[in-house]
């Protein structure tokens, strides 16, 4: 009876390892790992959330948020929710929303880091900052509330954008 036993207990331990071990490895490769074609646009908040459906003024929209972001050599590793789209227009709609999890993006050594700073002067053509790769990350890793744009063209990080 208590070998039986025992080894009932052996083959619950192991699938809870396995349930445990799966569950774990679900990444979200973004775009660079499902589409390699075309160019698109993610928007977060780099702001402590999680991001999901809010009340607005005109009914709900989709928030986002990022509550971590990891950069080892070529691989931006970011837990976050975004909003996606195709033109460059934040748009909030479930539609283009992508949910909170761990999702993986490629950079490249032609990847641009910048942000765009407003020009009193010229309203219309905004003063350009560039960051270099180590400082743009630790802004990101600061999670202080600005906008961050990523656009992907071809499975890889063209050019990543602070904004407020």
């Amino acid at each position: 009876m208590k070998t039986w036993k025992n080894k009932f207990q052996k083959v619950l331990a192991i699938l809870l390892a396995i349930c445990l071990v799966t569950g774990f490895m679900e990444v979200s490769q973004v775009q660079a790992a499902t589409k390699k074609s075309g160019t698109t646009y993610y928007y977060t908040h780099l702001i402590r959330q999680k991001g999901g459906r809010k009340p607005g003024a005109n009914g709900y929209y989709y928030d986002t948020g990022t509550m971590k972001v990891i950069c080892k050599g070529n691989t931006l590793t970011m837990y976050s929710s975004f909003n996606k789209s195709k033109n460059r227009v934040l748009n909030t709609s479930k539609k283009n929303f992508v949910k909170y999890g761990k999702h993986t993006f490629k950079l490249t050594s032609k990847t641009k880091y910048f942000s765009l700073e407003f020009n009193p002067e010229n309203p219309d053509k905004p003063y350009r900052n560039n960051y270099s790769k180590s400082n743009f990350i630790n802004i990101m890793k600061r999670l202080n509330g600005l906008g961050a744009w990523i656009t992907v063209k071809n499975g890889k990080v063209v050019s990543m954008q602070l904004c407020s």
